[in-house]
């Protein structure tokens, strides 16, 4: 059996063993139960983030590789300026994005209230934002994932080799007009993130990449 199949099989064991301490009142257990629960889906997530940029790299002709193989052992399909660190260290740092990001959003009077999991936000207005986070792990590439049906808005949070962190806004008018043409894998709708020059753009089949600041430049569908 592979890693991610390993782990979406965990991922059903453990929600299985929180329903049940949840009946039985055992508060201990779903508490220690569901913060390993967290860990297990950010490495789901991790993993089909790799396998998209695998397939990425096999349909430019860049890899010719068994992708089964790389993702069973968490190999990266090509080397970055970006040393590898832990998980704990990554999910830190994911963390402090999205809560800068928060933070900066209350400064203008938007407060936005956590819903599912650690993506999952509601607006005032009761819509649904989704707010991922991804690194550089190739040069001027971003790869990032939501819940396919848990969002009405986006926000991209891409953080550049150089630790600036790029905001890609995506108000439900970008979903109306390509939603149905962006890729989608395992509950999850995929986002890739390419830059050039001062342009970053959301890679959607059928265009030559869509610019984001096409559809929003500030904050107010977040209210």
């Amino acid at each position: 059996m592979d890693a991610i199949s390993t782990l979406r099989r965990e991922k059903m064991e453990l929600l299985e063993k929180i329903s049940t301490a949840a009946r039985e009142g055992k508060s201990e257990v779903v508490l220690s139960a569901s913060e390993k629960l967290r860990k297990v889906e950010m490495l789901i997530n991790r993993c089909e983030q790799l396998e998209v940029e695998i397939a990425d790299l096999q349909r430019d002709g860049g890899l010719q590789m068994n992708t089964e193989k790389i993702v069973e052992t968490g190999m990266k399909p090509m080397s970055t300026s970006i040393p590898r660190t832990s998980f704990k260290t990554v999910r830190e740092n994911g963390r402090e994005i999205r809560e800068a990001f928060l933070k900066r959003l209350s400064q203008v009077g938007i407060s936005l209230q956590l819903v599912k999991g650690e993506t999952i936000f509601r607006t005032k207005s009761g819509e649904k934002v989704g707010i991922a986070v991804a690194t550089e792990r190739q040069p001027d590439r971003w790869f990032l994932g939501l819940p396919e049906g848990g969002f009405d808005h986006a926000v991209l949070l891409c953080q550049r080799e150089s630790s600036d962190v790029i905001e890609i806004r995506l108000p439900k008018g970008f979903f109306t007009k390509y939603g149905s043409a962006l890729s989608e894998s395992k509950g999850q709708v995929k986002f890739n993130i390419s830059r050039k020059g001062n342009v970053y753009a959301i890679k959607v089949p059928g265009t030559d990449g869509v610019n984001h600041a096409d559809f929003s430049s500030d904050y107010s569908f977040l209210k």
